[in-house]
């Protein structure tokens, strides 16, 4: 058998063994010089001696050799063990911890609307269903923050028009839970349908207990009339909330890109009025956000697909965004997005 070989195959000392050859090492020294008590110690210069050699005060006859503690396994390593990792915490979005209970005026400027919000909901499944065009759309990463302690999902889209919102919510009665808000008319072209569009959309949201209708901007005598369907509505349906944007808009204009889309900061304006209307969840109060003087679109519109031009009116405005459904939201809320794909062309698409 090699050196090598040899070595591999030799037995690790036990704690005990270990511990009788180290006696056996340093025994020999210490007994020299027990009796020895009047001689003067005995200081070994540290520069003098060899790195691999430990040599105390004390003055051992024989040093210890470094590797020959190494290799009886009697040089112990700090063994206390590593600090735990701690994950870093992100702070959750500040959110009133009682429900908003006062009047809230709608926007700065004098002649904004002043709402009471509605009483707070009994138990639910604590689910938003936002179905709308891309006014709603700039919303997305601003509602779930208001909507604290709400399961939010939203399907929103570009050019959608008041048949294809109905669709949505035929399609996906599963999602249709304690609330549903309503953002279609932008893109209506009038003719008094829009008296029965909502009551098709009442009838396919009978399982929810609060239907917020938003008042659409009146860009065009279309939406003056859905408007006035939807406060006929609100008369005929209890549970019908109406949020006023088209009178928050009329009176600060400040938050409008062109006719129809909002600011960033009207979108901001406009997730806190939804957070007002729908009520609280579980106790748990709207989160109202501050609104910035920012005067960017919320989002942007492919311009093959714009055309806010009033009618009659001279220039067009393009602003927002592409035609699919996303929403961001804080950790304590969860959101499901769905993804529309089709994009209309010949309509103005709020």
């Amino acid at each position: 058998m090699s050196t090598t070989a040899a070595s591999r195959s030799r037995p690790t000392p036990g704690p005990v063994v270990a511990f009788l050859l180290l006696i056996a090492v340093v025994a020999p020294s210490w007994l020299a010089t027990a009796g020895a008590e009047d001689a003067p110690p005995v200081t070994a210069d540290p520069r003098s001696q060899p790195a691999s050699t430990i040599a105390p005060q004390g003055g051992l006859a024989t040093p210890v050799q470094f590797s020959e503690l190494v290799r009886l396994g009697l040089l112990m390593m700090d063994s206390k063990p590593p600090a735990p990792y701690v994950v870093p915490v992100t702070a959750p979005v500040a959110v009133s911890t009682t429900p908003w209970t006062q009047p809230y005026r709608t926007g700065p400027r004098g002649p904004s609307p002043v709402v009471t919000p509605p009483p707070a909901l009994g138990p639910g499944d604590g689910r938003v269903f936002a179905v709308g065009d891309s006014v709603m759309l700039g919303t997305q990463r601003w509602l779930g923050q208001v909507l604290a302690g709400w399961n939010l999902t939203m399907d929103a889209k570009v050019g959608r028009r008041f048949p294809e919102g109905i669709d949505v919510l035929r399609q996906n009665q599963q999602l249709v839970g304690q609330v549903v808000v309503i953002c279609l008319g932008h893109n209506y072209a009038g003719g008094g349908s829009s008296y029965g569009y909502i009551d098709d959309i009442m009838a396919l949201t009978a399982r929810a207990q609060r239907v917020v209708f938003i008042t659409q901007t009146e860009w065009t005598s279309a939406q003056v009339e859905v408007n006035r369907a939807i406060y006929a509505a609100a008369a005929r349906y209890p549970k019908i909330v109406v949020a006023p944007w088209a009178e928050t808009i009329k009176a600060n204009p400040q938050w409008l890109v062109d006719n129809v889309h909002p600011t960033t900061g009207g979108a901001i304006a406009l997730a806190n009025l939804v957070g007002i209307m729908v009520g609280p969840s579980g106790g748990v109060g709207s989160a109202i956000l501050p609104i910035p003087d920012d005067t960017r679109p919320a989002i942007t519109i492919p311009s093959s697909t714009t055309s806010t031009t009033r009618p009659g009116g001279s220039g067009s405005t393009s602003t927002t965004a592409p035609a699919t459904t996303t929403s961001s939201l804080p950790a304590s809320t969860t959101t499901t997005a769905l993804v529309s794909t089709t994009t209309a062309s010949t309509a103005p698409p709020p």
